[in-house]
This record gives structure tokens, C-alpha cells and sequence, in this order.
């Protein structure tokens, strides 16, 4: 017990005074929390419409008032609709020419374009419909899935990189602190010792593992605090996700470095499978975005499952039983993963 008291102090000391690894395992994750949150996280507002009509037509007034998603803007003429449209005063603009609604749009905003002209073939036919004295025969309503009644994209973010923050920190205890102290020479000292290895590993697991836990409450928190976002949470099951994401990131650690036998490439090799996990597991981009057979792949992966999981966790999605045992086994995994590294490389070296 005193020489993994006395490791699980060292790695403490250690961890402070890397301040790269302080910015990647803490500081990190919180710009994306950060960044997404100001890209994603206000509330929706609606699309600003350029209008250009005479004042007689007000049918096609009555019309577009009757759109939630849309706010209108009068302007006298086309030439400056279009100055309006050019500086993004407007999202678009419509003009009427006494027989049709003609679109204007900004060339540069091609992300967003196609959106724009779906909403302005939706205008014109609750326009068509509208001077018919007829309604909509199909009304959307909108169910969310989740116990979040207002779910954004900003909902579904931040679980998953709290999972991701996790993940990182368990994958990095074992392909980067351990086998930087392998790299070092600092492990054959102490495995030379009586004291087993298995502390030095239980060590730097719980410090990781407790550091990953606060990266996460951290990206909560400043979400919370920051952009007002909240979270039904179940705190059993999101404990749980915490637990099993974070042994399977240590077992996930373990397998690469038992991939990737040189000791300084092993921390490379763990980054570019968290950058992997990142983008195709849903995470950073929508996984409903991804084609077919890159959502085949994100479906193998952990972090997908993981990510499902802490959502499910915060009531943004319906958890269900193909996550709990995904997750289960991950957990399970991990530990498995982890006794055989301490098998192989907690050994003392020979010569």
C-alpha cells in the first residue's frame, strides 16, 4: 500500500508539471465544448427573408406570416434586396414580378444554399395554397426521442465528448505515461525492486481515470454555466458509462501497445485512433451525415456505443439494451486487456 500511495503521489506531481499533457488531458476538450457551443448551442433563431413586393399584394404577406420559421424583411426594390442578400443582412430574397416569386441568393454561402431553396419552394406553396383558401394538407410535428424536449445538435455533442474526454484519458495511461516510463528507463528500476508492477500501472490508471472523470464534469459544468444547457441525468447510469469508458480506454491503451512495441510511437499511434473514433463515431460530425460504409465502421467502433450511452446517460436519447451489453463488454474488455499487459510488460527485464 506505501509504494502505490507513493506512485499514485508521483504521477500526481508528474501530471502537474506537463503542461502539455495538462492542456491535452484538461484544457483540450473544454475548446470544443467551447467552440460547438458557440457555433451550436444558442437557441434557433428563424431565417431573415428579403421581401420585394407591392404593397397591393398582400396575400403573399398573409402568406409568409403564417411560417414560424421564417421572419420577413420589405424592401422597396431588387437592387437593394440584393445589397442586403450580398452582406448577409438577409439569408435571402424573394421578388415578386407580378407573375412569380423569384429567389435571390448569396453565391457564397453554398453550404447553406440548398436549405434556402427548399424553404422558398415551401413558401411558394403555402403562397399557391393559401390564395386557394386551402391549408396544408400535411402538419410535421417534431418528437424527440429523449426526455430533452428541445434537443439542438448542441445536446448531442457534449455527451459524446464527455465520452471522448474518458476514452482519451484511459487510452493515454497506457500508450502514453506508460510507455513514456518504459521509454525513459524509469520501469526497470522499479520492477527490479520486490514491489510488483501492478501498482505503478493501478497508480497512473486511477490518477487517468480520475483525471478523465473531471475533464468530463468540467465540459458539463461549463455547459451548463456558459450556454445554459441542461440535462435530465440519471446519475446510476451515467456512472456506470463513466466506469466501463474509461477501463475500455485503458484496455484500448493496452492494445496498441501491444501493436506498436517501440515505446514512441505508441502515444502517436493512440492519437490518431482517438482522431478515428472522433470523427467517425458520430462524436464531431452526425453520423446520419457519414455514407453507408463508413457508418458500417463507426458501428465497430467503441467510442460510437460510448457516446450512444452518456446521451442515453443525460436523457437525450432512449437508452436500450444494445448499449448497456456494447458497453458491458467494452468495460470487460478493458479489464482483460489490462491484466495481460501487466502480464507481458510488468515483468522484470532480463540482462
Amino acid at each position: 500500500m506505501r509504494a502505490f500511495l507513493a506512485i499514485l503521489g508521483a504521477q500526481v506531481r508528474v501530471f502537474l508539471r506537463d503542461r502539455a499533457d495538462f492542456f491535452f488531458t484538461l484544457a483540450f476538450p473544454l475548446v470544443f465544448v467551447v467552440l460547438f457551443g458557440f457555433i451550436w448551442g444558442g437557441r434557433e433563431t428563424p431565417t431573415k427573408v428579403g421581401l420585394v413586393c407591392p404593397p397591393q399584394e398582400e396575400l403573399i404577406i398573409s402568406a409568409l406570416s403564417r411560417l414560424p420559421e421564417i421572419s420577413v424583411e420589405l424592401f422597396p426594390d431588387w437592387e437593394k434586396l440584393s445589397l442586403a442578400v450580398a452582406k448577409r443582412a438577409v439569408d435571402f430574397g424573394l421578388v415578386w414580378n407580378g407573375e412569380k416569386l423569384v429567389l435571390i441568393l448569396n453565391r457564397g454561402r453554398f453550404q447553406e444554399n440548398p436549405e434556402f431553396e427548399r424553404l422558398s419552394r415551401e413558401i411558394v406553396r403555402t403562397v399557391e395554397l393559401w390564395g386557394s383558401g386551402l391549408s396544408s394538407p400535411v402538419e410535421p410535428v417534431k418528437v424527440h426521442v429523449g426526455k430533452v424536449s428541445a434537443a439542438s445538435w448542441y445536446h448531442y455533442i457534449v455527451p459524446g465528448l464527455m465520452a471522448m474526454a474518458i476514452l482519451q484519458a484511459g487510452i493515454f495511461a497506457v500508450a502514453g505515461r506508460m510507455a513514456s516510463m518504459r521509454e525513459r528507463g524509469i520501469l526497470r528500476p522499479i520492477l527490479a525492486t520486490p514491489a510488483s508492477g501492478w501498482p505503478v500501472l493501478m497508480g497512473i490508471g486511477l490518477i487517468r481515470m480520475g483525471l478523465g472523470f473531471f475533464s468530463a464534469g468540467l465540459n458539463f459544468a461549463l455547459t451548463r454555466v456558459l450556454f445554459r444547457v441542461s440535462f435530465p441525468v440519471n446519475p446510476a447510469l451515467l456512472l456506470f458509462y463513466a466506469l466501463v469508458c474509461a477501463l475500455g480506454g485503458m484496455g484500448l491503451g493496452a492494445l496498441v501497445s501491444f501493436g506498436v512495441r517501440r515505446p514512441g510511437s505508441a502515444a502517436a499511434a493512440g492519437m490518431i485512433l482517438t482522431q478515428i473514433m472522433l470523427f467517425l463515431s458520430g462524436v464531431y460530425i452526425p453520423f446520419e451525415f457519414l455514407p453507408p460504409g463508413l457508418q458500417a465502421v463507426g458501428r465497430v467502433l467503441p467510442a460510437y456505443y460510448m457516446a450512444q450511452g452518456f446521451r442515453a446517460a443525460l436523457g437525450v436519447v432512449e437508452g436500450g439494451a444494445e448499449f448497456l451489453w456494447a458497453s458491458l463488454g467494452f468495460g470487460l474488455f478493458g479489464v482483460i486487456a489490462l491484466f495481460l499487459f501487466g502480464q507481458l510488460f510488468l515483468r522484470p527485464e532480463k540482462g
